[in-house]
């Protein structure tokens, strides 16, 4: 299997596990870092961003050596590698050379069927209504549109917070709502009470 071929398969791999069996997401996680390391030697991490239910998990995982600043990264929409995702969900990989990921981006637009690689746009740019898009958003490769990088620190964040909202629209729906009807009375509710949607489906959940 080609690179490209290859790290869109990890990339969606590990989008899908995140959350269930560990051992399966450590080995998706690990194929995935090796991937990038074979294509740029100064691969020093990236951040995964998934959007499920309005809410967003972000995975980072960063190698060894804080003391190297990321120089580069490279940042595809993961609407491009599984349809059934946010059109926020996004994952951004960074290294310390620039330059590193010109090639990878050539090489990931090709398998993705020509789709654009901007580097650097400015806000407007990013603001701008036109070229293709994925749910009403940007279908681009974006080079080094997210540096600086502000921090290094690997962790995995908002996994709970959208467990416990899945189970809350879970209850939801069994009372006979549809799932976006449930999706729209549990941020009805949350609003009516002044507090977050996942705030309120933890009570919900506690009851």
């Amino acid at each position: 299997m080609v690179l490209p071929t290859a790290l869109l398969a990890h990339l969606h791999d590990l989008t899908v596990s995140i959350g269930d069996d560990d051992q399966d997401f450590d080995d998706t996680l690990l194929a995935l870092t090796t991937a990038l390391r074979s294509t740029a030697t100064s691969y020093c991490g990236f951040q995964l961003t998934i959007v499920e239910n309005e809410w967003q998990v972000t995975l980072a995982a960063f190698t060894d050596g804080h003391d190297v600043s990321a120089e580069t990264s490279l940042r595809l929409p993961l609407g491009m590698v599984s349809p059934t995702v946010d059109g926020e969900s996004r994952v951004v990989f960074y290294a310390g050379v620039a330059g590193a990921f010109t090639d990878l981006a050539a090489d990931l637009s090709h398998a993705l069927g020509g789709v654009p690689v901007d580097q650097q746009l400015s806000a407007a740019d990013n603001a701008d209504p036109g070229g293709p898009r994925v749910d009403g958003h940007r279908r681009v490769i974006e080079l080094d549109t997210d540096l600086p990088l502000l921090s290094r620190v690997s962790q995995l964040t908002g996994l709970a917070e959208l467990t416990v909202l899945n189970r809350a629209i879970g209850m939801l729906i069994q009372q006979g709502h549809d799932t976006e009807q449930a999706r729209q009375v549990l941020r009805q509710e949350a609003t009516a009470a002044g507090v977050e949607p996942h705030v309120y489906a933890a009570r919900m959940v506690r009851q």
